[in-house]
């Protein structure tokens, strides 16, 4: 399953490897696309938006 969301705080390249190695450590996450510009991350697996935005919360980034 492939879920899209808003994400606040994604601005470089930096931003996105580190929200992909926190989310890719949770056991229901297949794979993970984030577009800086939209400002979006769609997430394959089933995780649900409750556990990608538990996996971030000691960074900067929030999934909305």
């Amino acid at each position: 399953m492939k879920n899209e969301y808003s994400i606040e705080g994604v601005k470089c390249g930096g931003c996105v490897a580190a929200v992909k190695e926190r989310l890719s450590k949770l056991d229901n996450v297949d794979n993970i696309e984030i577009n800086i510009q939209e400002k979006t991350i769609e997430v394959e697996g089933t995780a649900s938006k409750e556990d990608l935005q538990a996996a971030l919360v000691e960074t900067n980034f929030k999934i909305v």
